[in-house]
């Protein structure tokens, strides 16, 4: 079984950890909202979207839930454990994310 842990990328360690990966490496995890309110309560975008990659994400009208950071958390602990117990690593190369979990890489040195 999977547990969403409070957001996808949870999912995506845990079928990476599942394919043998023995190195995840994360981008984009910003773990940081402008959206407010009661976690998980399901809200509908007015406008541009200032939470994701692009503006245009979920788009006006869409419905979504407001994330839940304390569960991101607690699912992203439970897959640095996962990880360091088999003898692997999750590392975080996301610039300027407020996620505090995972060991920090810098993005560029990734790209030589």
């Amino acid at each position: 079984r999977l547990w969403e842990g409070g957001t996808v990328t949870n999912v995506a360690l845990q079928l990476a950890f599942h394919m043998g990966f023995q190195q995840a490496i994360l981008i984009g995890i910003d773990h940081n909202y402008s959206a407010q309110g009661k976690p998980n309560t399901t809200v509908i975008s007015q406008g541009e979207d200032y939470d994701h990659f692009h503006s245009g994400y979920f788009g006006k009208g869409f419905r979504w839930q407001l994330p839940d950071l304390e569960t991101s958390e607690r699912g992203y602990a439970m897959a640095r454990q996962a990880y360091q117990a088999a003898g692997r690593e999750v590392l975080d190369a996301t610039i300027g994310g407020k996620l505090k979990i995972f060991p920090k890489v810098d993005y560029c040195s990734l790209f030589r």
